[in-house]
């Protein structure tokens, strides 16, 4: 793998996460329809603007971005990402 793979895979990441979570706070009122009756969560009378499976959905993702980036950083902080690297020698 060329050194620029690792980093690339955190940034993408980070921008799915990032684009999750402020999908998932503009769209607050889904959320809330969502979670209704759970830790006393109730929702503005008005109806939601976007579906369930697009609430689970950008859940997901934001949880799988968030946890991908701990993964990587672990991996490339434990080292063993340095095996993985192709590096070029000038022999």
């Amino acid at each position: 793998m060329p050194i620029w793979f690792f980093p690339a895979l955190l940034a993408l990441c980070a921008v799915v996460t990032l684009a999750a979570g402020i999908w998932l706070l503009l769209h607050a009122q889904a959320v809330a329809v969502l979670f209704r009756g759970h830790a006393d969560i109730v929702p503005a009378p008005r109806k939601a603007k976007a579906s369930r499976r697009a609430v689970w959905l950008a859940l997901a993702l934001f949880n799988l971005g968030w946890i991908a980036s701990i993964a990587i950083w672990t991996l490339a902080i434990s080292g063993e990402a340095n095996d993985v690297v192709q590096q070029d020698r000038l022999d």
